[in-house]
């Protein structure tokens, strides 16, 4: 009987304790544990009373019950410029709004103009003009405008497409792709820099493609191959079948850069001789002429268009001359003595 009776008492005494502890739980919950404060990590620009407004948290609030969820989502869908809202509680009176602001990624033109979306495939706005400094997408078609939605594609294919580059932009934070083109889903580009164009072909294996080339961009870039000034094309069409790419120079770019000493700007010093073939020295270019191409590969005048000769005397019309086919060697008798 004794035994059972502390039995009892110890059981009567763990439930009394319990009691207790759960009931000074509850009061801290419901009476202590109140939204006294709300701060903001960032406001993507957007005024933080309107933030508060459709979250719905107040001063008051208890604190431990308040759901975060819903809240989130409706701050993500009300403001386009806000990429991800997170909602964080801090015992015993603080919420803190975590807001990531969203940026433009990508220009994607459609009919009513372009839509400005972020690297995530948020629609931000409508613009009549491309976001300076953002990709610009040409024949994509979107089918979904709506700011805070997702971009949608009416064709599966251009949406695997889409995805796949921005993707990759987005793993190997990829900087200053300044244009892709989809209009011909045969001959699929991006354009990098203003400079360096990727040549897809068809949309088979994008994603591949799409690493493949940054990755022999950045090698290239690293061994000197490529530099800022390169203008030319890559072609990657058949790097799913064959695990290789192609890669060729715009030299025709390249020389249409001023260089000094070259009165329009073009100098070559891969070609010595007069073959005509339009290259510096030879007659469909000659040297030292009225366009101001100067040449120092020939210096005898024998008439075959180089500089000094026939085609071309010493002496010219813009003063340009090449010494070493000068009449008298001291450049007398030039238009500017030059």
């Amino acid at each position: 009987m004794r035994k059972k009776k502390s039995r009892a008492l110890l059981l009567f005494n763990i439930i009394a304790f319990s009691v207790v502890v759960i009931g000074a739980v509850l009061l801290c919950i419901f009476v202590f544990f109140k939204v006294g404060n709300v701060t903001f990590t960032s406001d993507a620009g957007y005024d933080e009373a309107d933030i508060r407004r459709v979250c719905g948290i107040n001063e008051g609030d208890n604190l431990v019950l308040l759901e975060t969820e819903s809240r989130e989502k409706a701050l993500e869908h009300r403001f386009p410029y806000i990429e991800s809202a997170k909602i964080v509680k801090h015992i015993p009176s603080t919420i803190e709004i975590e807001i990531t602001p969203a940026e433009t990624a990508f220009s994607v033109a459609c009919d009513a103009g372009y839509l400005y979306v972020s690297a995530s495939g948020k629609v931000l706005e409508i613009a009549s003009q491309p976001c300076e400094g953002t990709t610009v997408v040409l024949g994509a078609n979107p089918t979904n405008t709506k700011p805070s939605e997702t971009i949608t594609f009416g064709d599966d294919s251009v949406k695997e497409v889409y995805n796949a580059i921005a993707e990759q932009m987005t793993k190997n934070e990829t900087q200053n792709v300044t244009e892709i083109n989809m209009t011909n889903p045969y001959d699929l580009t991006l354009t990098y820099d203003n400079r360096i164009t990727f040549r897809f072909g068809n949309m088979n294996g994008m994603s591949y493609k799409m690493a493949f080339g940054l990755e022999m961009l950045r090698q290239m870039e690293t061994s000197g191959e490529i530099t800022e000034e390169t203008v030319g094309s890559i072609d990657l069409s058949v790097v799913p079948e064959k695990n290789k790419a192609f890669y060729e120079e715009d030299r025709t770019a390249a020389s249409a850069t001023p260089a000094p000493g070259d009165a329009a700007g073009r100098t070559d010093g891969s070609d010595s001789t007069a073959n005509g073939d339009g290259e510096n020295g030879d007659t469909a270019n000659p040297t030292g002429d009225a366009a101001g191409r100067t040449d120092g590969s020939d210096s005898t005048a024998n008439g075959d268009g180089e500089n000094g000769d026939t085609a071309n005397p010493t002496g010219d019309t813009d003063g340009i001359t090449d010494p070493a086919a000068d009449d008298s060697g001291d450049n007398t008798g030039d238009a500017e003595n030059v």
